[in-house]
């Protein structure tokens, strides 16, 4: 899966910038408010093309969130709201306006980069505080980029219209798969480890297509997947052929570092394709598809058991 790079600038926003210490939601939103109405005389044609509300749950472990929610708020505008954890029992927060040339063309798009920063305890009421602070009437999207997922991260799967994280992300695949299940089986969801089995998948229903190959998984009911046996994106790749091509498959330990390196159906070894199989971050195409179902996700969530994993 390939994205074209659009080619982004940030510009000079002088005065719009705010922050405080030991403040409140509602002070959050009115300063909001406050700096919009002043963005709007600035010099030079913008727009304020918002596409979602993208709120960025805390990550412990301190991955790249808030690198990558600001590089794809430039290519999805988004109004975002990060929330990150301290120990003192109070509110901070810091609001920033920023004004984004995008492309070639020197489009001016106004972007808000909203940093809620909260013990644990506020944070897990985070429906509440971060209410004041959405954009009417557009989906509300929950970005988990870590994987130890507790309070917080349960009241931003109800809070938003999707929940995207990253089974891939957890060292214990079963408490990924599980965390996967118990989220997407009931709110819409995108998972990166799914995405990531995107290029697999045009392949074998390429392969497919055709009558003569149909007719082989009547004679030979099986399937083989090769690769790292701990992946989630392995697992539900494996679990997609089986409920897909009703054959039993077998997931076997690779060589390399990929979730996936090899793919055999009834006998016919599926061609691997140009350059990598698999994505490292892929929020793009996560934040691409806000407005689609991720089609058979949540039957490959349902098949994982007639997966054979030899370890």
């Amino acid at each position: 899966m390939k994205r074209v790079a659009t080619a982004t600038r940030e510009l000079e926003t002088k005065g719009l910038h705010w922050h405080a210490t030991d403040t409140s939601t509602d002070v959050v939103a009115d300063t909001l408010a406050r700096l919009l109405r002043e963005a709007d005389h600035l010099g030079g044609d913008h727009v304020s093309l918002r596409t979602m509300n993208l709120i960025v749950a805390p990550d412990p472990h301190k991955a790249n969130a808030h690198r990558a929610s600001m590089q794809e708020t430039a290519l999805h505008p988004a109004r975002l709201i990060r929330l990150v954890e301290h120990r003192p029992d109070r509110l901070d927060a810091d609001i920033r306006v920023r004004l984004i040339e995008l492309g070639d063309a020197g489009m001016r798009v106004l972007v808000e980069d909203i940093v809620i920063t909260a013990n644990r305890s506020r944070l897990e009421h985070a429906t509440s505080l971060v209410a004041p602070l959405l954009a009417r009437g557009l989906p509300t999207v929950a970005w988990l980029p870590g994987y130890e997922h507790g309070r917080i991260e349960a009241a931003l799967a109800v809070t938003a219209h999707v929940t995207v994280f990253d089974s891939d992300r957890d060292p214990d695949p079963a408490r990924a798969i599980g965390f996967a299940c118990e989220t997407a089986l009931v709110h819409p969801s995108r998972d990166l480890a799914w995405l990531r089995t995107l290029n697999w998948r045009r392949r074998i229903s390429a392969t497919f297509s055709a009558e003569h190959a149909q007719g082989t998984l009547a004679f030979a009911p099986s399937g083989d997947v090769i690769g790292n046996v701990a992946s989630p994106a392995a697992m539900l790749l494996a679990a997609w052929i089986a409920v897909r091509a009703d054959v039993n498959v077998t997931l076997r330990p690779g060589t390399g570092t990929e979730p996936v390196e090899a793919v055999t159906i009834a006998g016919i070894a599926i061609p691997p394709g140009n350059g990598g199989a698999c994505s490292a971050g892929m929020l793009g195409e996560a934040l691409d598809t806000v407005y689609s179902a991720p089609l058979g996700y949540e039957d490959a969530l349902r098949s994982l058991d007639r997966v054979a994993i030899v370890a």
